[in-house]
């Protein structure tokens, strides 16, 4: 079986790493020249090396086993450093019927996905997903469900909250949905980053469709 390709082309503002995910030390390699890149060889900085070391390459690690298609790391965002925020894609193959109506795929993963209540009919459903933090909104041909939660972020003594913003978006034309999250640690910024997130979503294109217009200008109209 061959592995899933990309779903989404990202364009993403500010300044990004992709990490490769053929393999762990592929990705562990990736992650050790972003580290090296950004806070160079200083005896002083290691122990703050090592910590991202170990955090990206454990996220790395976990997505691959996972089956993820891409993963992006923020560097910058509107001019402030960071190597707080991910963007993990997976295409997971889900039990979603033959029906490929973006309205029925949606409601399908509301069904599967967000704890709704066995046989509950349709305003039920999207009644308990709305009660759960969830959003719904359209993109094109495609229909995106949303929802954040504040997780734990590490383990031990390194542990602290981070911010996982889940996107389930629909495939156009098939029974199928491409999960997209975010992580960061920039809880505080919560509302603002989910906005990003929002703004990086609308822009994302499918691969099979092309790239129109400018993630730029978008925030900037909106």
């Amino acid at each position: 079986m061959t592995a899933e390709q990309p779903a989404l082309e990202f364009r993403l503002p500010g300044e990004w790493w992709e990490v490769p995910l053929g393999s762990q030390a592929e990705a562990a390699e990736s992650i050790r020249a972003l580290v090296r890149r950004e806070y160079g060889r200083r005896d002083e900085d290691a122990a703050v090396r090592a910590e991202h070391r170990r955090r990206l390459t454990d996220a790395a690690g976990r997505a691959i086993s996972a089956g993820a298609t891409q993963q992006h790391i923020a560097l910058r965002l509107a001019s402030r450093a960071t190597l707080a925020t991910t963007l993990i894609e997976y295409r997971p193959a889900l039990p979603l019927g033959d029906r490929a109506e973006p309205a029925l795929v949606a409601e399908r993963l509301v069904a599967g996905l967000f704890g709704a209540t066995a046989g509950a009919d349709s305003d039920r459903l999207w009644s308990d997903f709305a009660d759960d933090g969830g959003v719904a909104f359209e993109k094109g041909d495609s229909i995106v469900l949303r929802r954040s939660r504040r997780i734990a972020s590490g383990t031990g003594s390194d542990e602290a909250e981070a911010l996982q913003v889940d996107y389930w978006l629909t495939e156009p034309g098939r029974a199928a949905a491409v999960l997209v999250g975010f992580s960061t640690i920039l809880v505080d910024a919560g509302p603002m980053m989910i906005e990003l997130f929002d703004a990086i979503i609308a822009a994302a294109d499918w691969r099979s469709a092309g790239r129109t217009g400018d993630l730029r200008a978008e925030l900037a109209s909106g």
